[in-house]
């Protein structure tokens, strides 16, 4: 439909993920389907966008036969999100796909849009606080629609040294696909690290030792310190709970191996010329994160929990649909299938951190006859299956509150999610939104009242 003016460009999504892998061949689409209340999610393909790397078209829109995360060489399929061009032709119209045929009908073309990807890891900087050891990559503005790598520097690499953060590509609009779009395509989830000292590529029995494993030698350590960098200050105090979260030698103070990887997070900006010294201008954020390896289920605590309480607020002024309390169970369900309760409970998991981390005595969480993870799975199967009937009552009752993190009484400790580290180190809890809709809809339950239903 030819428009006459636009008055301002969004990027939608507004934040993408994308997703380590090494194949040249990047992720299908897929949806989930629920055909088991307590069951495994079904993985179902959906229609997916195939791209000629070379020349930046679209070839087909087509849906896949089967989910598949590996290609046949076993190598993981990188989730390399699109991100498209929205805009607004009316001062409060909606916001719509921008094409290839609103631009021609305001004169401009394709080549009017431009695209840049500014990325970062500050993995090391966050540590040593030398600004020297931030990993940055700036592609500028281009508008072509070939491959364009984004690679990472750093001024504590060896001269010449940089990490591929992955690629960006404008995509070339055509007749078939007119819309307006970029696609970033990660990198493959390589380790990096400093030069491995003459004399030390072998242990003493001949075998090769851990840091041989890296992609490349990036890092200077005559220039930075992150190789050998211990989180213990003079003063006793570390920056890092627990301290061994990166690489270490496994020594008293642990110190670092210099190890870097190849994620990294920033912003997508674009730009159109409007002409006579006119832009428009917006961006969105991109993020790298590892493969999902548990891609039939979700997490019980997830980004978008966080953007939802950030957005409505952490009250609850109405019911929740029964469809959002029982997603927050089921995801409850999903992760602790996950975990090895056992050890999580004394071995190497929480029982172990609340003594490293916080010097409390080393005992179980949880009485070592009541771990067992069928048993466990079992209860949160029983709590989803009956979610309209009063069980909800007690589950809703023993959920940690957020001010409770670091209670490390056995009562404290036993509240759930159980045997389940938070960002913080400290002991997890829900977001208080997650929390209010699961008390509201207990609420409603104790009051004998129906709960409503719906999305």
């Amino acid at each position: 439909m030819p428009v006459k003016k636009i008055f301002d460009i969004s990027i939608l999504p507004a934040f993408a993920i994308a997703r380590l892998g090494s194949s040249p061949d990047p992720m299908d689409n897929y949806d989930w389907e629920i055909t088991d209340r307590v069951g495994f999610r079904k993985l179902v393909p959906a229609e997916t966008i195939h791209v000629d790397q070379k020349t930046g078209k679209i070839l087909s829109l087509k849906k896949p036969a089967a989910v598949h995360f590996r290609d046949s060489k076993k190598r993981i399929r990188p989730v390399a999100p699109f991100l498209e061009v929205w805009a607004r032709f009316e001062k409060k119209g909606p916001l719509v796909p921008l094409t290839m045929h609103h631009l021609k009908s305001l004169g401009l073309s394709p080549s009017a849009i431009s695209w840049r990807l500014i990325l970062g890891n500050h993995k090391a900087y966050r540590r040593t606080r030398d600004e020297d050891d931030k990993i940055l990559a700036d592609t500028g503005f281009f508008n072509h629609f070939k491959k364009n790598p984004v690679k990472g520097n750093c001024k504590n690499f060896i001269t010449g040294k940089k990490i591929p953060f992955g690629f960006a590509q404008y995509i070339k609009p055509t007749t078939a696909f007119p819309e307006i779009r970029m696609r970033f395509t990660p990198a493959h989830g390589y380790v990096y690290g400093p030069p491995i000292p003459k004399g030390l590529e072998h242990d003493s029995g001949g075998s090769p030792i851990h840091q041989v494993l890296i992609k490349d030698a990036v890092y200077d350590p005559g220039k930075g310190r992150w190789n050998h960098y211990s989180d213990h200050g003079r003063d006793g105090s570390r920056t890092t709970v627990p301290d061994t979260t990166f690489a270490n030698d496994e020594t008293k103070n642990n110190k670092s191996l210099g190890y870097l990887d190849d994620s990294c997070d920033g912003r997508l900006e674009v730009q159109l010329d409007l002409g006579n010294n006119k832009k428009l201008t917006t961006y969105a954020r991109v993020v790298t994160g590892p493969p999902a390896f548990a891609p039939d289920g979700l997490p019980i605590r997830t980004f978008a929990d966080e953007l939802e309480q950030a957005l409505l607020g952490p009250d609850m002024t109405t019911h929740p649909p029964i469809d959002e309390v029982r997603d927050i169970i089921r995801r409850a369900m999903e992760t602790v299938r996950l975990i090895n309760t056992a050890v999580m409970n004394f071995d190497f998991g929480m029982a172990w951190a609340d003594n490293n981390d916080f010097s409390r005595f080393y005992e179980p969480i949880m009485d070592l006859n009541v771990v067992d993870n069928l048993a466990i799975v079992s209860r949160h199967e029983s709590v989803l299956l009956a979610l309209e009937s009063g069980s909800l009552a007690w589950f809703a009752r023993i959920l940690r509150d957020y001010n409770e993190v670091g209670d490390l009484t056995d009562e404290g400790r036993r509240k759930m999610p159980a045997l389940m580290r938070g960002a913080d180190g400290s002991h997890l809890t829900l977001t208080r939104r997650m929390i209010n809709k699961i008390r509201k809809a207990a609420d409603l339950f104790h009051q004998h009242k129906s709960v409503p239903h719906g999305k």
